[in-house]
């Protein structure tokens, strides 16, 4: 009798996102209780949920590379929006007024532009955002995508006690607003950066 196959690509992507963890051990048990019959579904939850753990677990052991990940996202990023905030402003005029200094909003808070120009700008605006993710990656393949979630999730909670702040120094009653443009838009900038680096990392060798 043939016994059932769990699905391959899941144990290569689990070995290509977290490569600095040893896996094999866990595929193996995760194989038995799969051919026990486990479903599916339950096999690929099992398979996130090592990502996530196993993601953890290099960042505790590597801090000191994971600070230096967030550097390097930082300065790519503003390197970024230095390059495209002008442009932007000018193509659509969104922002907001915060004491005598104008604000302008990022891209996807108030996409798509209604214009050919502003078109092309989300283009290159989602290639620099995937760009950022595969410098990081890139910088620290032996990691996989670990540091470029460490970066995602320093970026957002950066942007969250910004919005904070600036909610509770001008009195502004649509933080919630603000919280759900911004949770949008995030989502979409860690599939981005994500995707960088992903592209970043070595596939994984298959048996």
């Amino acid at each position: 009798m043939t016994l059932r196959q769990p699905p391959r690509f899941a144990g290569r992507l689990l070995k290509r996102l977290v490569p600095a963890q040893d896996h094999d051990v866990l595929l193996g048990d995760l194989c038995e209780e799969y051919q026990r019959g486990r479903s599916a579904p339950w096999y690929l939850f099992q398979i996130l949920a090592a990502i996530i753990v196993g993601s953890w677990r290099d960042v505790r052991t590597h801090k000191i590379t994971a600070a230096r990940a967030v550097i390097t996202g930082l300065l790519a990023q503003m390197l970024l929006l230095s390059a495209f905030s002008p442009l932007q402003n000018v193509l659509t005029g969104a922002g907001f007024m915060w004491g005598n200094k104008w604000f302008g909003l990022p891209w996807y808070w108030h996409w798509p532009y209604e214009s050919s120009l502003g078109m092309i700008m989300q283009g290159v605006w989602i290639a620099g955002e995937v760009m950022v993710g595969w410098l990081i990656g890139r910088l620290h393949r032996g990691h996989g995508v670990t540091m470029v979630l460490v970066y995602c999730f320093v970026i957002s909670a950066l942007r969250a006690v910004g919005l904070l702040q600036l909610a509770r120094a001008t009195g502004s009653p649509h933080l919630l607003t603000l919280l759900y443009w911004t949770a949008n838009g995030q989502i979409r900038e860690w599939l981005l950066m994500i995707a960088g680096g992903y592209l970043a990392t070595r596939p994984a060798k298959t048996a």
